[in-house]
């Protein structure tokens, strides 16, 4: 999970009145893919703050967006930023936690698919 807000705007300084939660789809070292209600501009710059574990504080960074895409037949975009302020810890932090999550999914059995 993850906090957003909006810090810049194409230059403009309009940071958004509060933070939105989103669920990420892809984390790693160098930035976040999520999907979003709102339509983020390219190259507008996110206050983040990344719920990695519920033993430590929140990772806060700062993200420029690189791609937005529409959602076809919704109103959902999927958001993909880069990391452009974020700490040597914490960017350790999330590289042990996407190593745990893919050692987890491998571990995982796979159920084949029999038809009857």
């Amino acid at each position: 999970m993850a906090r957003f807000q909006v810090k810049q705007y194409k230059g403009l300084e309009i940071s958004s009145a509060g933070w939105d939660m989103v669920a990420l789809k892809d984390l790693s070292a160098g930035g976040v893919f999520f999907y979003s209600s709102k339509n983020l501009g390219i190259d507008s710059l996110l206050d983040l703050k990344i719920d990695v574990s519920t033993d430590s504080s929140p990772i806060k960074c700062v993200a420029i967006v690189l791609r937005v895409k529409k959602q076809q037949d919704t109103s959902i975009f999927g958001i993909a930023a880069a990391f452009m302020e974020i700490g040597a810890q914490d960017k350790e932090m999330i590289n042990k936690t996407a190593e745990e999550i893919s050692r987890q999914e491998m571990r995982t059995p796979i159920t084949p698919f029999l038809p009857s």
